[in-house]
């Protein structure tokens, strides 16, 4: 389905993904869903994929971006210091540069005194998209 709850009222929106919820109980359903509404995808989808321009940029279960991914808010000094293998993608801004990383526990580990914050959908994308990769 393409933006299958797009236009709805958030009432009528979260009804209708608590069907398609429903639906897919069973073991032999499943749901292609595609949508820009990042809330509707963290709520029903087993597993994420961005696509840009045609082009696939990751696939990954939603479990493991909502609870392993993370963004690193490291200064110019630290941001010279990370290994480039711990990068996902990153992207600058005033006074630091985001880092989406793909383990927020083990690079809290690897890299002492870097703020580490969990992330969204949105701010995933956003850096896949706006953001540069090493």
């Amino acid at each position: 389905m393409d933006e299958a709850t797009s236009g709805l009222d958030p009432i009528m929106r979260d009804e209708m993904l608590d069907v398609f919820l429903e639906f897919v109980q069973e073991e032999d359903h499943s749901i292609l869903l595609s949508s820009h509404i990042t809330s509707d995808l963290e709520k029903v989808a087993d597993y994420i994929t961005f696509i840009h321009n045609g082009r696939l940029i990751m696939t990954v279960s939603k479990n493991d971006l909502v609870y392993n991914y993370a963004v690193m808010r490291c200064k110019e000094s630290q941001f010279l210091a990370l290994d480039p293998k711990d990068i996902i993608a990153y992207r600058k801004r005033d006074f630091q540069i985001d880092v989406l990383v793909p383990n927020g526990k083990e690079a809290q580990r690897k890299y002492k005194g870097v703020v580490i914050d969990h992330v969204s959908v949105d701010e995933i994308m956003l850096l896949l998209i706006k953001g540069e990769q090493v």
